[in-house]
């Protein structure tokens, strides 16, 4: 089938013809060399369209690769290594405040207190080094609910921290290396092994941004929610049976299939501030981390904040604070770097 652009080219070149054709008949020669030139005009600026759909195309293709779906899992634990876990009655059921929180202690008999989350990281290393939030390697950072046990003595500890690659069938444990001091952005890398997916090209620090360009963001946004909802009623059904409604447990079993696949939404670039971007592609909970490229694939910033009341809004990190991390700058973590063996939690039910 001819594109309808090819169409439109080959009806003005009939047209083009028929003009030469009347000129023999006294056409005038000024107005065949204008409509040739036009004509040419034309052609190469539609030979100029389908090179940049094609690089758009291909720039989308190698950036699916190198963008990951992290999962992570945590819980707080005193001095001697004991977890928070839930506080069950007489007949063994957990026990919830008047708003309907359930309570925890160290001194709990159920399972596990955890918290489970999710995230986006990519690919900025040849040893399997990702970029992503500060607050997705760190999800206690700035956290109003975890501010009360931090200040009880309470230490953070992983039960898992993960990655789900596309070239892999199954996750990838991942550590984290560094984290900015002010900046919601951290560098963590793959533990025990290296992915083959090239890292994104990030944009150098010599260049300048500029407002109104378009922009290409990608993440995992609504985490399992996004990825479920590609599935017919069937399949949904099918993986939900098959893993018991474990948040989890249904991303594994996806990655099995090939069916984690990050979530690509474009926009513009609306305002440059000294340490945020502004755009209107948009994301939500799970985006956090993902990158946004301009449309040579280089990424620009690092996706960190949306606000859920209005859409048109994101927020991002400029990628000169990747920049940072990648050349040993930040901060070390002080708290726990990678998942913490023979700790394991409840079903997973909840981002």
């Amino acid at each position: 089938m001819i594109p309808v652009f090819r169409k439109r080219l080959l009806t003005m070149a009939a047209f083009a013809l028929a003009v030469l054709f009347l000129g023999a008949c006294g056409a005038i020669q000024s107005e065949r060399e204008e409509l040739g030139m036009q004509l040419r005009a034309l052609d190469t600026r539609l030979r100029a369209l389908e090179s940049k759909e094609g690089q758009i195309t291909e720039i989308l293709a190698r950036a699916r690769s190198a963008v990951v779906y992290i999962r992570g899992t945590y819980t707080f634990v005193d001095a001697s290594g004991r977890p928070l876990r839930h506080v069950l009655n007489e007949a063994g059921e957990p026990i919830a405040d008047a708003q309907g929180v359930p309570l925890v202690d160290l001194t709990g008999t159920g399972s596990i207190a955890v918290t489970n989350y999710c995230g986006t990281g990519f690919l900025a290393g040849k040893s399997g080094e990702l970029l992503t939030n500060r607050h997705v390697a760190e999800p206690w950072w700035e956290d109003e609910a975890s501010a009360p046990l931090l200040l009880s003595g309470l230490r953070p500890v992983f039960l898992r921290l993960r990655a789900f690659f596309q070239e892999r069938a199954e996750p990838i444990p991942v550590e984290v290396l560094r984290l900015h001091e002010k900046q919601d952005v951290a560098l963590i890398r793959t533990i025990g092994w290296i992915p083959t997916a090239e890292p994104l090209l990030l944009m150098p620090d010599s260049e300048r941004l500029e407002e109104g360009k378009a922009v290409i963001l990608i993440g995992y946004p609504t985490g399992i929610e996004a990825l479920l909802a590609r599935l017919d009623t069937d399949e949904r059904a099918t993986v939900e049976r098959a893993t018991k409604g474990d948040y989890y447990l249904m991303v594994e079993h996806l990655a099995r299939l090939n069916e984690v696949r990050p979530t690509i939404t474009g926009g513009y670039l609306w305002e440059i501030l000294p340490n945020t971007l502004v755009y209107d592609a948009r994301t939500a909970a799970g985006g956090s981390g993902g990158p946004l490229l301009d449309h040579g694939g280089r990424v620009i910033g690092v996706n960190a904040a949306y606000l859920p009341e209005f859409g048109g809004a994101n927020y991002g990190v400029p990628i000169r604070f990747g920049h940072v991390l990648l050349a040993s700058g930040g901060l070390e973590p002080d708290g726990p770097t990678r998942e913490t063996p023979g700790l394991v939690g409840g079903p997973d039910r909840r981002e």
